[in-house]
């Protein structure tokens, strides 16, 4: 979101002083923040708003793995993208037990009144960020909608989700299992895994 700004200039003599008088006309900036338990009540009410049944028990739960994330503005929640390890098998096309090689992202929550501004991306390349620090391989999530059969990719060009579009865009393949579209990307290692931090 642009920030625009009014300048005025009043003059105090005709060689003296300018003063400049700024006024932001928007000052929304959203920010990307990792999760923390005390953001669990917040983060839940973010979801049950966006039509999730959710309890305060599980979001915490995930959030304790510290890989989910909160988009945020003037310090309120507006975005929720949850992920935590998990195991895929790439032969097999499915999630396993075993030590994670991968973050499984369940679907961003954005309140509607922040749709349209490009936080479900956000939300998005931030997990895969966490992928690489975490030195995983992949990033994985299931759609749940009906997709009927045929080629998945020609589907959702033509008929899927903001979601499903912006997996499709960002380079994930789809695979049909039991529980639905497994979503996945592989995910290159981050050299600098070590050094990031989020403030």
């Amino acid at each position: 979101m642009e920030s625009f700004k009014v300048t005025e200039e009043k003059k105090t003599g005709e060689d003296g002083p300018k003063v400049k008088f700024t006024h932001l006309l928007d000052e929304e900036k959203v920010e990307i923040e990792r999760l923390t338990e005390e953001d669990v009540e917040e983060s839940v009410k973010v979801m049950r708003k966006c039509a999730f049944d959710v309890t305060d028990t599980e979001v915490s739960n995930i959030i304790k793995y510290g890989k989910s994330f909160g988009a945020t503005v003037n310090r309120m929640i507006i975005g929720v993208g949850l992920a935590w390890p998990a195991r895929f098998d790439l032969e097999e096309k499915n999630i396993t037990g075993g030590e994670a090689n991968a973050l499984y992202m369940e679907d961003p929550a954005v309140l509607l009144a922040y749709e349209g501004r490009g936080i479900r991306r956000i939300l998005l390349e931030e997990r895969e960020k966490e992928v690489g620090r975490s030195s995983y391989s992949y990033s994985i999530g299931y759609l749940y909608e009906d997709i009927p059969k045929g080629n998945i990719g020609d589907y959702i060009t033509e008929a899927g989700s903001q979601l499903e579009k912006l997996y499709l865009s960002e380079g994930y393949e789809f695979f049909r299992t039991e529980k639905g579209i497994l979503a996945f990307k592989k995910i290159e290692k981050r050299e600098d895994s070590a050094k990031f931090s989020i403030n």
